[in-house]
């Protein structure tokens, strides 16, 4: 038999009072101030409509994170929300606690809801008019006070179509005192959605577009890309598992991806590129990168294949001489290809902050390649060339060669191959020998913080081994079939949640 706790006072208040439409109307002006987060949250999840219309009009604080209460893709309770924003702009003179200036229909302060008092000053000081607001945002003209409507898109299903035409329907006829904005555009469903929407003045505003759906191909990506002359405020592409159709002609295709970079080129403000298990970037890689005029910080191309030329317009490619953030994990391409790489790091020295490298197919030949660069990034701070193959006399040169590099906090390596026997199954007390002796090299160049010494998975049940600064005896490994599970310094951890 299980008990709940009995409800509180004020629970018991908020409870009848949401019994009582008539009286919860006429309390709405002296309802004190700490009683509305609790009360909206229990009329919005009860869908109390003309209750929630009027708290919307009364809301004493400069923002409403309505979205983050799961649920205002319900059309009915999204017009009771915007019912309420025409009640607070009907009124000339407004109540002196009538403050709302932002309904946030994204997903953004989830904790506000359960936890308000103590995220009050956080959430509803911020400067949501000034460096936060998205560049997309213009003022209306004649300075008349607006409100502004936030947003974040993840498309997936049919029934989204219907609440945001519903929205734009809306807000058009309210151009002089609303305007609407979509920080970020997902497409996670298994079809493209109507794209009538992609034409909504809001579209301008986009800073991120999201493509995510593992059930895409390039026609699909081409008909989004048709509509990216509209997103003139994006500023991060993200792109994920375009496949080829199985009928495409190598013509068609190539007149397809001719037309896509063509709208790629009409995004001026780009600077985070993430294109992962992109079918068609082989030997194409020059042609999407010339599209971006502005220098990109973010360069992430990952599970793609890449040809000779390719690497070497990399190495050369004047729109990435900022880089910040460079991941390549599980990327293949030539195995002669890695010194292009080792030029490109040559010209990141400066700039480089993050480096991936995970599964790169590097072996003791191709790390030599990029040590003089490597050495030089200064400001690294997170470095992850695990799941590779380096023997244990390459590995300690690799360290020895991070001795300028005082600016990481996090590093991770692989396990050297010396640590596996004939099956490539991990010995257990070789793996403990030899990481000990990488990570006292280590020591001995420069003061670590966080290092990690993996393992390859055992392709038996997918276990692998983890060694830390502080070790890890291999007695405690946890073997779990189907997940990837190590104990660290006694406390269980996941291979996901390290991003290993």
């Amino acid at each position: 038999m299980s008990f709940k706790d009995p409800p509180t006072l004020q629970q018991l208040a908020r409870r009848s009072l949401l019994k009582d439409e008539a009286l919860t109307i006429s309390a709405l002006l002296n309802l004190p101030v700490q009683l509305f987060p609790p009360l909206f949250k229990d009329a919005f999840t009860s869908r109390q409509r003309k209750i929630l219309s009027l708290m919307v009009a009364a809301w004493p604080f400069p923002v409403l994170p309505v979205g983050a209460l799961g649920g205002i893709d319900h059309l009915e309770t999204l017009k009771a929300v915007l019912d309420g924003l025409d009640l607070l702009m009907s009124q000339k003179d407004r109540p002196s606690r009538w403050n709302l200036q932002v309904l946030d229909l994204g997903n953004a302060h989830q904790d506000f809801w359960d936890g308000w008092a103590g995220l009050l000053h956080e959430v509803c000081s911020q400067d949501v008019f000034g460096k936060n607001q998205p560049v997309g945002n213009h003022p209306i003209p004649g300075g008349k006070q607006t409100i502004t409507i936030k947003m974040n898109l993840s498309l997936k299903y049919c029934r989204h179509s219907k609440y945001l035409n519903y929205l734009h329907w809306w807000a058009e006829q309210r151009k002089d005192g609303i305007q609407v904005i979509c920080e970020k555009l997902e497409f996670t469903g298994p079809h493209c959605p109507e794209l009538r929407f992609l034409k909504f003045s809001f579209v301008a505003s986009i800073q991120e577009l999201a493509i995510k759906s593992i059930h895409w191909d390039i026609y699909n990506l081409a008909l989004i890309a048709s509509c990216l002359g509209q997103m003139k405020n994006l500023q991060k592409l993200i792109l994920m598992n375009i496949r080829r159709p199985p009928d495409l002609a190598d013509l068609q295709e190539a007149h397809i991806v001719t037309e896509i970079f063509s709208e790629f080129s009409k995004l001026h403000k780009v600077h985070y590129l993430h294109v992962n298990n992109v079918y068609f970037l082989k030997e194409r890689l020059d042609q999407m990168l010339r599209c971006f005029e502005r220098p990109l910080e973010t360069l992430a191309i990952t599970h793609c294949r890449l040809s000779e030329l390719d690497m070497r317009y990399l190495s050369q490619c004047p729109s990435i001489h900022q880089l910040k953030y460079l991941d390549m994990s599980y990327t293949t391409f030539k195995p002669s290809s890695h010194r292009f790489l080792g030029s490109l790091l040559e010209r990141l020295t400066a700039t480089l902050q993050t480096l991936k490298l995970e599964c790169f197919h590097l072996t003791d030949f191709q790390i030599r390649d990029l040590l003089p660069g490597l050495s030089q990034c200064s400001q690294l701070t997170e470095v992850d060339i695990a799941m590779n193959e380096f023997s244990v006399v390459s590995l300690k040169k690799l360290l020895k060669h991070t001795a300028n590099l005082t600016q990481l906090t996090l590093e991770k390596y692989p396990a050297p191959v010396e640590v596996y026997d004939d099956g490539h199954s991990v010995i257990s007390d070789r793996f403990v020998q030899l990481c000990s002796e990488l990570m006292n090299t280590l020591k001995g160049v420069r003061q670590a913080k966080q290092v990690y010494f993996v393992s390859m998975p055992c392709l038996r049940n997918y276990e692998f081994l983890i060694y830390n600064l502080k070790g890890l005896d291999s007695s405690e490994q946890l073997r779990r079939r189907g997940l990837s599970w190590a104990l660290i310094n006694g406390e269980q951890v996941s291979r996901d949640s390290l991003q290993l």
